[in-house]
């Protein structure tokens, strides 16, 4: 399913109109996580950001549009976390798989607003072409990183079982395991446990470094 072309009412300024838009799917995200996805409609989302339904027609033309750019702006909200905690990092494949790793699990990602706007968006992007298909974009950039790195890191999962494929894998599957975890059994695990297992599993994967992985793991920028 495509979606109708995003755009302004004619005449109006463009700094304008894209204040607008935001303010819209800020509202739209707002709505999602207070009503879930099928609950929310255009005249919700127009409540909650203190427009007109009319305007919200203006900008978005129908419900699944504005859908979609709430979807995508919090996909490339997450995007630039990890791109730009990564531009942050050396050189080290090692050091820039567990900054990776962990920047999924930072805590400003992780709160239950979050939380409950990522369980809404998953089993739509099961069910809508367009919800799917920008998040396989995504998500195949970031295994494509992911496992590159991995294969830099070779030389540090000798001797062990792991190899870069299984690896990339694992820590695919533990960082959407984490995610879900924390929004279903939020009392049995903070993002400050979830970094210590991921990085207790990091150091199987890496033993030579498994001092630096654990300082890292227990040294975030952000906690709960």
């Amino acid at each position: 399913m495509k979606t109708s072309r995003v755009g302004r009412p004619k005449g109006e300024n463009v700094d304008n109109a894209n204040r607008r838009r935001k303010q819209l799917i800020d509202a739209a995200i707002q709505s999602i996580v207070e009503h879930g996805l099928s609950a929310t409609t255009l005249a919700t989302v127009a409540k909650a950001s203190g427009l007109s339904q009319g305007t919200a027609v203006f900008y978005f033309k129908n419900k699944q549009t504005l859908l979609y750019e709430a979807f995508r702006s919090r996909l490339d909200d997450y995007r630039k976390t990890w791109t730009d905690t990564l531009s942050e990092v050396g050189p080290d494949p090692v050091d820039r798989i567990a900054t990776l790793v962990f920047a999924s699990m930072d805590s400003k990602l992780l709160t239950q607003q979050d939380m409950a706007f990522w369980n809404s968006f998953w089993p739509a992007a099961s069910r809508q072409a367009n919800l799917n298909e920008i998040y396989e974009q995504f998500d195949d950039e970031r295994q494509a990183v992911l496992l590159s790195l991995c294969e830099d890191a070779k030389k540090h999962m000798e001797k062990t079982a792991w190899t870069p494929k299984t690896v990339a894998q694992t820590l695919e599957t533990i960082v959407e395991g984490v995610w879900i975890r924390l929004y279903y059994s939020s009392s049995h695990m903070s993002a400050k446990d979830a970094r210590i297992v991921a990085g207790t599993l990091l150091s199987t994967m890496f033993p030579g470094r498994a001092g630096d992985i654990m300082k890292m793991a227990k040294n975030p920028v952000n906690d709960n």
